[in-house]
């Protein structure tokens, strides 16, 4: 691979004063692209984390509700995620008929989207979505 590389820096056919700065530019490129993998990952990352917190504390109270709501919010607040831009899909709730029971599952299922801001030179834009599933038994017996 470095003889290939060697050869097309340092051959004299069609040899210009822009390959240097062109190869250059393509490595800044792939690197900037590089970024945000990285990005998507933490973005991702993030969300797994709320989503864990919060699937945890549904499993505590048998379902979803508006605290459970709001403490999701505030940890999304916490990790630097936008809360209006987290689309909750469905979480279990915690008012159904029957009633979730201990040993019944929860589920929460979330997602977001990344903005892939490497390719906007180039005029492309893309979204890529992120989405996360999490699942987990209740713990609670409620009597009726």
């Amino acid at each position: 691979m470095y003889k290939g590389l060697r050869s097309l820096v340092c051959s004299q056919a069609g040899e210009s004063a822009l390959t240097l700065p062109v190869m250059m530019l393509i490595i800044a490129m792939v690197l900037y692209m590089g970024v945000d993998f990285l990005g998507i990952y933490a973005t991702s990352q993030k969300l797994r984390t709320a989503a864990s917190e919060t699937i945890n504390l549904m499993k505590i109270e048998n379902g979803w509700d508006s605290g459970t709501q709001a403490f999701f919010h505030d940890l999304l607040d916490k990790l630097g995620l936008p809360p209006n831009r987290v689309n909750v899909i469905f979480a279990t709730p915690k008012s159904e008929s029957p009633p979730v029971q201990r040993g019944d599952q929860v589920s929460l299922d979330i997602s977001t989207t990344y903005e892939v801001r490497s390719l906007r030179p180039l005029n492309h834009a893309f979204v890529v979505p992120v989405r996360i599933r999490l699942t987990g038994l209740a713990q609670e017996y409620v009597r009726q």
